[in-house]
C-alpha cells in the first residue's frame, strides 16, 4: 500500500530513471553506468539555483534502489 511519503522510480529510457516525490516533484535521476566494467548506478539530484535548476551528482551505488533511496 502506498503512503503519502512514497516516491516513484520511473524508467525514462534504457538505463535511466527519474525519481519523484509522492507529490510529483522530480527529485533527481538514476543512471546505469559501467565505469570500470562493473555495473553501477549514479544518482543525481535536481537543485533549484535561481533562476534555473542544476543537476548535482550524489554518488555511485551498486544497487539501483540504493541510488534512488539516496534521492528520497
Amino acid at each position: 500500500m502506498a503512503t503519502a511519503t512514497a516516491s516513484a522510480l520511473r524508467r525514462i529510457r534504457e538505463g535511466y530513471w527519474r525519481v519523484s516525490a509522492a507529490d510529483g516533484r522530480v527529485l533527481g535521476y538514476v543512471e546505469e553506468t559501467r565505469p570500470d566494467g562493473h555495473l553501477r548506478y549514479a544518482a543525481s539530484r535536481l537543485v533549484a539555483v535561481s533562476p534555473s535548476i542544476a543537476v548535482l551528482p550524489i554518488g555511485e551505488f551498486h544497487d539501483r534502489e540504493d541510488a534512488a533511496r539516496a534521492l528520497r
